[in-house]
């Protein structure tokens, strides 16, 4: 009985061992998922004066392509955060009548910030 319970015990401590060593690290985030999110911060600039349509339009199309770019693959986050910022770019080309660009982005924001 007591060789039984001692084998037991080695047997949950090399299977701890094998566990928490395979455990995935945490990696710094993907690099263009961070340039991304820069862009749309930039796209919203609350803090200056109101950018042209132009200006928003250059930061969200940076955006795009950045998102479009990385190679990671998450649970959705990145393509929903994709379809945020083309329906902020609709909004921001037929003039943004009803201001719900910078909803979008926030939207996109919130999407990337699951992921980083």
């Amino acid at each position: 009985m007591k060789t039984h319970t001692i084998l037991t015990l080695a047997w949950f401590t090399v299977l701890g061992a094998i566990l928490s060593l395979s455990s995935p690290a945490f990696a710094e985030p993907d690099p263009l998922i961070v340039q991304a999110r820069d862009q749309l911060h930039q796209a919203l600039d609350a803090s200056g004066p109101p950018q042209s349509n132009d200006d928003k339009t250059a930061h969200l199309k940076s955006a795009l392509e950045l998102l479009k770019q990385s190679p990671a693959v998450y649970r959705g986050q990145r393509m929903r955060a994709i379809q945020f910022v083309k329906s902020a770019l609709f909004e921001v080309g037929r003039g943004d009548p009803d201001n719900k660009a910078n909803d979008y982005i926030y939207k996109a924001l919130d999407e990337l910030r699951l992921i980083t």
